[in-house]
């Protein structure tokens, strides 16, 4: 085996040099030869023994591909002065009587006949047109139809000849190779042929082509290379010395074999257009290419175009080209039971095993307008296939509504939020874990809100979104910031009955915050055409508050209490506002919120995704939020308050003798919420130790002194908590006798 430390996974330029040195090794020496990557580098199993052999029998054997591109004017196939460079270099090849340029001589004299048939035919352009645009199809299918057999190879590797809706031709471009051999103004069947003069012909740089060569297997790059241009796939050395903000040099340092190389390389690509719905268009798909998509990668610029992506798959076992050649060619990449479309789609695709097996690693690379308007192929990181798909899989439930969203003509707000959401699930999808899902929660919610208060996105995008398996997501978000856990004790709430089916049109958050409302009978959401009830400009924990005093008014929650007759049980009536259902707060948390410990923003930012999880299916007993391992202290204005707002009775021994324990329902004051919002809030608390007397619980204390922010503790009210910890709370301002010992058997009574 031979590591070929000059082929490299990145740039893309070497990682086809690599591909394309084994390919000429295998076609012209070593019909047997495998390869396989490893630590970066291309490994080729050979009969030959070291990297020098195998250069010079490379330098003495190499042949150069039949490669032409008549229809670009950069080709240099019609005289019209835009290229001498090119026309010369197309001259010197057709009166060369150098052997191993037969099957070159051979293309260009082919060529040369396309030309006179097209121009004869009328095809000719207008100004600096070289071919009338509509023409310009026809021009490549007579190409097809006049090359030598072993030249269609490098055709279908720059293009696809396919038919739009209307049946006429439209060829689909690979950006492997441009725009049908085009990177920017350069084109790449001419500097092809530039390169194998280099190499082979001039006896000016004849000389130097064994360093080159050697420079380009084993990574020897002590020679001097020429000063040319670079082209697209090899950024590092595209702008020259001159290059500055202000001026750009075209001419970069040029390697003539690693050109050749790359180029053999990217030949292999050509059995990868396929006909199949996905990536590029919808008639032509060609695998491990795909539509851009935003961020992603450390280089990325916000606005910058992104043209498409490459993805360049490693493999770590010997494989035969036959089979790589399978490989490019057939090669699935599905997400969603669909071919993978984007940059997006690939990674996650990726991370959860949705391609061919054998592969190990995909390296990105971005084609994005740099220097100008040349098109570079940036590397944008490399990612592991696994073979798990962990919280990625959870990521696909929103690809319908995110389609809708791309699908709007977006700037501003919801531009910026959805390249957000791109950038973090990317981090997911690489593995980022518990943190990236928290950050993709944050984007989302985000996103949702722009389109929300856009009428121009809400035409479009059809319906609010919901997202299910909440249950999935709370587990992937790992529940270990106190703005996570209450935004998700906020979120899950609802006043559905447990024992009856959850419907949306079961009261929750999401309905006052969000322009949202029931629709079909509660079964999903639809847009509303009024802002939200509760105004959010003003800060989470007031909005919550609000929506908090909302519920409060008399008659908005229906209270199964209200009527209840049961003997010996006290019902102190009043207001209910709270949640019949939800996740449970810790005390902890809930303290903290009261005494203003939280972050506002943070947890409106958690609170924005978490409303749009589907919690009326999630099972909420098994889903626990972490309790305290010591209660924390409570605020006595919290902890009188904490037992009046919960729905079910709590179980009190008012007495010691008592046998058993009583359901005691407590309800708040038709006017607390407002109450704590004052300036004087203490009728509340007057009024809350008034009740717990005429529940027969006996206070210890008489006064409450307030010191904590009304909308805080409003907003702390409204979570769902332990029954315990309500307990708790309420024996820190009363007395709860304890139960008698239980008495022994045969013990005296």
């Amino acid at each position: 085996m031979i590591t070929m430390a000059g082929c490299r996974t990145v740039p893309i330029g070497s990682y086809l040099q690599g591909l394309g040195m084994w390919r000429a090794v295998v076609r012209l020496l070593d019909p047997e030869a495998k390869a396989h990557w490893h630590a970066g580098r291309l490994v080729l199993s050979t009969h030959f023994s070291t990297a020098d052999e195998l250069i010079e029998a490379l330098a003495g054997r190499f042949e150069p591909l039949p490669i032409a591109s008549p229809w670009n004017a950069g080709a240099g196939y019609t005289d019209n002065g835009s290229n001498t460079t090119a026309t010369g270099a197309l001259a010197a090849v057709r009166s060369s009587s150098e052997p191993r340029l037969a099957r070159l001589r051979a293309v260009v004299e082919a060529a040369d006949r396309v030309t006179a048939e097209a121009h004869a035919r009328g095809w000719s352009g207008t100004g600096k047109e070289l071919w009338d645009k509509a023409r310009k199809p026809d021009v490549m299918q007579l190409c097809r139809n006049e090359f030598p057999d072993d030249a269609l190879a490098w055709i279908d590797a720059a293009v696809v000849l396919g038919r739009d809706e209307r049946g006429r031709p439209d060829p689909t471009y690979s950006r492997l190779l441009g725009t049908g051999g085009n990177f920017g103004r350069q084109d790449v069947s001419s500097t092809y042929v530039q390169a194998v003069l280099a190499v082979l012909v001039k006896s000016r740089t004849a000389k130097q082509s064994g360093g080159w060569l050697r420079a380009a297997l084993v990574g020897d790059e002590s020679v001097p290379y020429l000063r040319n241009t670079v082209g697209q796939l090899d950024p590092g050395r595209a702008g020259g010395v001159q290059s500055s903000p202000l001026e750009n040099d075209d001419e970069g340092f040029a390697n003539p074999w690693a050109f050749l190389f790359a180029i053999e390389g990217a030949v292999l690509f050509a059995s990868a257009a396929v006909r199949r719905e996905g990536a590029l268009t919808s008639r032509v798909a060609v695998p491990f290419a795909v539509d851009g998509s935003a961020g992603g990668f450390a280089t990325d610029a916000d606005g910058e175009p992104v043209r498409a992506e490459m993805w360049m798959p490693e493999w770590s076992r010997p494989a035969t080209l036959a089979e790589i050649e399978h490989l490019l060619g057939e090669g699935r990449v599905e997400w969603g039971g669909r071919p993978a479309r984007t940059g997006l789609d690939f990674v996650r695709a990726v991370a959860t095993l949705g391609v061919d097996r054998g592969i190990t690693h995909f390296t990105r690379h971005i084609v994005t307008d740099r220097f100008g308007q040349s098109p570079l192929a940036v590397p944008a990181g490399r990612i592991a296939v696994r073979d798990h798909a962990g919280p990625v899989g959870l990521l696909g439930a929103l690809d319908r509504w995110l389609d809708d969203v791309r699908a709007v003509t977006r700037s501003g707000e919801v531009t910026s939020r959805m390249r957000q959401l791109d950038v973090a699930c990317f981090d997911v999808s690489r593995g980022g874990g518990p943190a990236a899902m928290r950050t993709v929660i944050i984007a989302l919610g985000r996103l949702h809100e722009a389109v929300a208060n856009s009428s121009a996105a809400r035409e479009r995008v059809r319906r609010p979104l919901v997202v299910a398996d909440a249950a999935g997501w709370w587990a992937a978000l790992g529940p270990d910031l106190p703005e996570l856990r209450l935004a998700a004790a906020f979120a899950s709430g609802s006043d559905a009955d447990l024992s009856q089916p959850v419907r949306f049109g079961s009261a929750t958050l999401r309905c006052l915050l969000s322009p949202v409302r029931p629709a079909h009978g509660g079964k999903r959401l639809e847009w509303s055409d009024r802002p939200s009830a509760v105004a959010v400009s003003g800060g989470t924990v007031a909005a919550l508050a609000a929506a908090h005093r909302r519920r409060g008014i008399p008659g908005a929650v229906s209270d199964p209490f209200a009527g209840d007759t049961a003997r010996h049980r006290p019902v102190i009536k009043g207001v209910l506002s709270a949640f019949r259902r939800g996740l449970h707060a810790s005390l902890s948390d809930v303290v903290a919120l009261a005494a203003g410990e939280v972050d506002d923003a943070l947890l409106g930012d958690y609170l924005r995704g978490l409303v749009l999880l589907d919690w009326s299916t999630a099972p909420l007993s098994r889903l626990t939020i972490p309790g305290d391992e010591e209660r924390p202290f409570i605020p006595a204005p919290l902890a009188l308050l904490l037992p009046f707002f919960a729905v079910d009775p709590l179980p009190i021994r008012l007495r010691r003798d008592d046998p058993t324990d009583t359901a005691v329902v407590l309800r708040p004051g038709p006017g607390w919420l407002t109450g704590l919002r004052s300036s004087d809030p203490a009728g509340v608390y007057t009024d809350a130790l008034r009740r717990l007397g005429a529940a027969g619980i006996t206070r210890t204390v008489t006064h409450v002194a307030d010191g904590l922010d009304g909308d805080a503790v409003t907003a702390a009210l409204l979570l769902r908590m332990p029954r315990g910890d309500r307990l708790a709370a309420l024996r820190s301002v009363a007395v709860l006798p304890a139960r008698p010992p239980a008495r022994v058997l045969g013990e005296p009574a």
